[in-house]
């Protein structure tokens, strides 16, 4: 059972990452694509309800990897993983007007990032040219989630919001 200082870092992480994602997307359509294991699946969800609460209508889509998928070795983690996409109006006539982030939760020891978490649907051109993940979670401190990593034009777009 997880203390009451986990619980805390949790959610200050998650309120983190939102604010930088509802400012990042501010007057465009937003898709955030969550690579995590199914046992932490919940987080897409959490995500959701915070960008939610912060004014952006969310929904969140699960897929789970197929076998096919799972047996690629460029994707040799995604047997463990699973995709949640989080989508947001206002929907977008042109790609650029969708914000698209990517973002990795991890558990057990700090490692490399797998690759792209892709946002290419069946139909889409190439997958975004960006091959790390926008930001990267994980569960590797004894305190809780921690924000490994956030690319730098979402922690800029963050500290510029903090009060002076």
């Amino acid at each position: 059972m997880p203390d009451l200082s986990s619980i805390a870092r949790e959610r200050e992480v998650l309120s983190a990452v939102a604010d930088a994602i509802v400012v990042a997307a501010v007057g465009r359509g937003l898709r955030v694509a969550v690579r995590c294991p199914e046992s932490h699946l919940a987080f897409a969800g959490q995500l959701a309800r915070a960008l939610h609460a912060r004014g952006r209508a969310c929904r969140c889509l699960v897929s789970k990897p197929t076998p096919s998928a799972a047996s690629l070795p460029s994707n040799h983690g995604a047997a463990e993983s699973t995709l949640a996409v989080i989508t947001s109006e206002p929907f977008a006539q042109t790609d650029d007007d969708v914000q698209r982030l990517n973002i990795d939760l991890t558990l057990g020891a700090a490692k490399a990032p797998e690759g792209p978490v892709s946002h290419k649907q069946i139909g889409d051109g190439d997958a975004d040219a960006d091959d790390e993940p926008d930001i990267v979670l994980g569960y590797h401190d004894p305190h809780g989630l921690i924000i490994r990593h956030m690319a730098p034009h979402l922690s800029r777009l963050l500290t510029s919001q903090q009060p002076a």
